[in-house]
């Protein structure tokens, strides 16, 4: 899956590691949206996030079991959350294009990353989608 970091995100990064402005959330959230085109200026609440029908965004807890570190490359590290499930219940859901990570299971967080999925996914009652976000910083 392609990802980018938003721009809440990587203020989010920097704020956390270095001057502590923003503290560690107990959890992070995946959720899926159906903008074709996500800006990375983007925010929480310009999201076109799927809703009704079984869907919540799903918690990754900040902890070493839910986002495992590796190396990549000669400096290059990356974080990869645990994966995590959708199941449409009740209803077909609209097609999810992009899935995100956010701080808040709300809109009131920081929009970390956006990642595309490979092609759209529209859930009918029963599907279910697998999603994990990995997230990579060059050195």
């Amino acid at each position: 899956m392609s990802n980018e970091y938003c721009t809440e995100g990587l203020q989010h990064a920097l704020e956390v590691a270095y001057s502590e402005e923003q503290s560690v959330p107990a959890n992070y959230y995946i959720g899926l949206c159906e903008d074709v085109s996500v800006a990375e200026d983007a925010d929480l609440a310009g999201l076109t996030e799927l809703s009704g029908n079984g869907y919540a965004r799903e918690a990754v807890a900040s902890d070493n079991t839910d986002f495992i570190s590796a190396a990549t490359g000669t400096n290059d590290r990356k974080q990869t959350t645990k994966v995590v499930t959708f199941t449409a219940s009740g209803g077909a859901w609209n097609g999810a294009v992009h899935a995100f990570l956010a701080t808040t299971i709300d809109d009131s967080g920081k929009l970390v990353a956006v990642a595309a999925l490979s092609v759209t996914r529209t859930l009918q009652v029963g599907d279910s989608l697998q999603v994990s976000i990995v997230l990579t910083l060059a050195g």
